[in-house]
């Protein structure tokens, strides 16, 4: 038996793995091989994307325990409901804002978004690029010119933290 420790709601799921999800479930409709052998390795592959956890691991558990796991991943999964984002995050106390109004993103954000050479394979550089704190613009400098609120601190923060389904909508 394998120890999984696996998201119990949407909101828990990090960035990475929703991306992931997203790209599994869609190469897994051009699938034409084996319907229960492709569900099985459907199931595994899932499984490693929520519990961090090589697939080879979570080949090695008995078969009942892979489909349960699954089942229960699954179930939480279509429980989400796409809305219009929030807008407001908060990580660690502090408050950070997206505009869902596209014409306030700055020239600065443009561009920083336009570098990102493959967004699906890292979403929260993106999302530390469209959330910035309360208060403050994007990249506001200090009275010397130093960046106060630089994007990797958002980064770094949003990538363990960033609520799941706010990252969806």
């Amino acid at each position: 038996m394998i120890k999984l420790k696996l998201p119990t709601r949407i909101e828990d799921c990090r960035p990475d793995q929703l991306t992931k999800w997203i790209m599994l479930t869609d190469a897994m409709k051009e699938r034409k091989d084996d319907e229960w052998i492709g569900m099985i390795e459907f199931q595994c592959q899932m499984l490693s994307i929520f519990s961090g956890l090589s697939i080879n691991k979570i080949k090695k558990g008995n078969i009942e325990d892979v489909q349960e796991a699954s089942n229960q991943l699954l179930g939480m999964l279509s429980q989400y409901k796409s809305s219009d984002p929030v807008g407001t995050v908060v990580i660690e106390g502090k408050q950070y804002n997206f505009s869902k109004d596209f014409s306030f993103i700055t020239t600065g954000q443009i561009i920083d978004l336009k570098l990102i050479e493959d967004i699906a394979s890292d979403p929260c550089k993106a999302v530390a690029i469209c959330y910035i704190e309360d208060g403050l613009d994007y990249c506001e400098e200090d009275s010397k010119g130093r960046i106060v609120n630089p994007t990797d601190v958002r980064y770094n923060l949003f990538k363990e933290h960033v609520p799941g389904d706010e990252f969806l909508n």
